[in-house]
Parts: structure tokens; C-alpha cells; sequence
């Protein structure tokens, strides 16, 4: 039908220079995030050390706790660090743990410590081990995670998870969606008008950025798309039309999100900022509600002089994508 041409033309002048213009915020170096998780585990050792000298009968509460914590994903993540630590430090490296190390024990060791105190702070190592962790920590020390860190859906897939709704949300246009992002990425407000939140791996130092954007579209008063008026816009010679000038079709797919006629897209286009030119590739799923359409925008850039081209980045991460796609449900569709 003509609205869905028309649509289509719309949606790509609308999407030119904000789909790949969305700005990375000023964010912590990554030495000092490292730092602050390192800390936090050193603390807990020397924690765990002073308690059991001072209490010698609580010795195997304290290996035990101390286990809990080291066998799960956190405590793997906590060697990470370590091993992070060690590269950005280089030859520094053994000179700031005998600095941490001793400035931690003097702190900790000067501290009183009654036995139920004792017994309590046992408790708590053993609610850090499910994760109750201070957020600050908890997402450093999963972008930290080995296996994470190179494939994010896994820290989904395991449960390591943060939800973000968009349910009441000014620049949301009434539609009211729930969509998981792995808990190690970090996540803001988006800068542009029609980005709701933006989200990056790696605690904001990974390569994948994702925006969630919500467009009103310019259907008639009152009109409502029929389903195979969807399943017709959605086709993949339709979606080719959405990629802005300039940009590079790569590949279109019709799919269903959340039981609804959808399409998956992925186009590179190339940015300059300054005297830097950065070439992108994104995937982004788009969906329709009301008239309101929904994209899920995944970004990936090639690193200068990186072997991995964005066909390498995009079958690397397109996993992780669909996951995170995959928990993306509108939540009125269930009152």
C-alpha cells in the first residue's frame, strides 16, 4: 500500500544522522574502575583473614564463605580484574599489589571486630556470592568476566541480567516495553530526542553500543495496521528503503518480536568527527505499536588497525543481539 512506501522514505530521512550519531558519555577510565572492584576484593580478603585470626573457631566458616564467593561467576570475575589490572600496570604491576595490599590489611586490621560482627560480615560474603553486590562493583566486575567479555550473551543466558522498562517514559510515546541487557553494561539517558536509554558493554568500555528509540510514524487518524499490512512492510525490499543516504545495505530479514510482524536490518555508514572517519555496522530490530515504531539499535565499530573486520564483528556479536532481542516483550499485551 502507499502508506507503506511512503513510510518507509519517512523513516529513512528521520533515521539519517541520528541512527549512528548517538554520543558515548564521559565515563570513568577503566584503570579506576578496575582499581575500585580490586579494592573491593582485596577488602573482603583481608576481611575474611583478620576474622579468622582473631576467631580461629570461625576458620572454616570463613573458607567456607570465601569458596561460595570464589567458585561462582563473580569470583572468576574478580580474577579477571586482576589479570586486567596486570596488563594496563605492566611493569608497575607488582609494586601497586604490595601498595594495595598493604594499605588494605593496615585499614582493615585497625578496625574492632566484636564476634557477631564477625559472624554477620560471613553472612554477607555468602549474599555477594548470589550477587548481592554493591552495583558500582557488580558491573565492573562482570565486564571483567573472561568469558563474558568476549560473548555477552552468555552473562545473559546465565542470569546476570538488568531490565529496563520504558512504561511511563517521556520520550517513550506511550508504548510500554520491557527489554534485559546483560548487568556488566552500562546504561543512560539518551541525548537524542527519540532515544529512551542508551546502554554500552564493558561497563561503558566495550565494543557494543545499543540505543532504544521510539518514532511516532504518520499513519492516519485512527488507523491500524492490519497484520499483513506489517508482514508486507517488514519485507526485506521494504527495509532496504529505512537505510539513511550515504549508508550501505547489507542484509534484511522479516521476523517476529514478541508475537509481532518485525524486521531485522543491518547497514554500514561511515561518521567523521574531526579529522577521524569511523566506519559502523548496525543491526537493529524494528517493530510497530500503535503508531509507534520501536527499534532495538546494536553498533559496532571497526578498531583501527584491528585484524576483525565488521563481517567478523557482526558474526562475533550478532548472538548476543538476538538474545538480548529475544527477552523484548510489550508489557500491555499482557493486562
Amino acid at each position: 500500500m502507499k502508506w507503506i512506501r511512503l513510510l518507509s522514505l519517512l523513516l529513512s530521512f528521520a533515521l539519517a544522522g541520528i541512527a549512528f550519531s548517538e554520543e558515548v558519555s564521559t565515563k570513568e577510565p577503566r584503570w579506576k574502575q578496575l582499581s575500585l572492584a580490586y579494592g573491593f576484593v582485596l577488602g573482603q580478603q583481608a576481611s575474611l583473614e583478620l576474622i579468622e585470626k582473631r576467631f580461629p573457631d570461625l576458620a572454616q566458616d570463613v573458607k567456607a564463605a570465601w569458596f561460595a564467593f570464589n567458585s561462582t561467576a563473580l569470583g572468576e570475575s574478580a580474577r579477571g580484574v586482576e589479570e586486567e589490572l596486570s596488563i594496563v600496570l605492566g611493569a608497575k604491576w607488582s609494586e601497586y599489589v604490595n601498595e594495595m595490599t598493604t594499605q588494605m590489611e593496615t585499614l582493615v586490621g585497625r578496625q574492632e571486630l566484636t564476634r557477631q560482627q564477625a559472624e554477620a560480615f560471613l553472612r554477607e560474603v555468602r549474599q555477594r556470592a548470589k550477587g548481592k553486590v554493591p552495583e558500582s562493583i557488580l558491573v565492573v566486575l562482570l565486564s571483567a568476566h573472561p568469558q563474558f567479555s568476549k560473548n555477552p550473551a552468555l552473562e545473559l543466558l546465565a542470569g546476570w541480567k538488568q531490565t529496563f522498562r520504558t512504561k511511563g517514559h517521556p520520550k517513550a510515546k506511550g508504548a510500554d516495553f520491557s527489554i534485559s541487557f546483560p548487568a556488566s553494561w552500562s546504561k543512560r539517558e539518551g541525548y537524542r530526542p527519540n532515544i529512551i536509554q542508551f546502554f554500552q558493554s564493558g561497563a561503558g568500555h566495550g565494543p557494543i553500543m545499543c540505543n532504544l528509540m521510539v518514532k511516532d510514524i504518520p499513519l492516519p487518524a485512527g488507523y491500524k495496521p492490519t497484520q499483513e499490512e506489517l508482514k508486507e512492510f517488514f519485507q526485506p525490499s521494504e527495509l532496504k528503503d529505512m537505510v539513511p543516504d550515504g549508508g550501505t545495505f547489507i542484509d534484511a530479514k522479516s521476523i517476529i518480536l514478541e508475537d509481532t510482524p518485525a524486521g531485522m536490518l543491518v547497514s554500514d555508514q561511515t561518521m567523521q568527527r574531526l579529522d577521524l572517519a569511523l566506519t559502523m555496522r548496525m543491526t537493529q530490530f524494528v517493530t510497530i505499536q500503535g503508531s509507534s515504531m520501536v527499534f532495538i539499535q546494536f553498533m559496532v565499530a571497526k578498531v583501527p588497525d584491528s585484524n576483525e573486520s565488521l563481517d567478523d564483528l557482526q558474526q562475533k556479536y550478532l548472538p548476543t543481539y538476538r538474545a538480548i532481542a529475544n527477552t523484548f516483550v510489550f508489557n500491555d499485551k499482557y493486562k
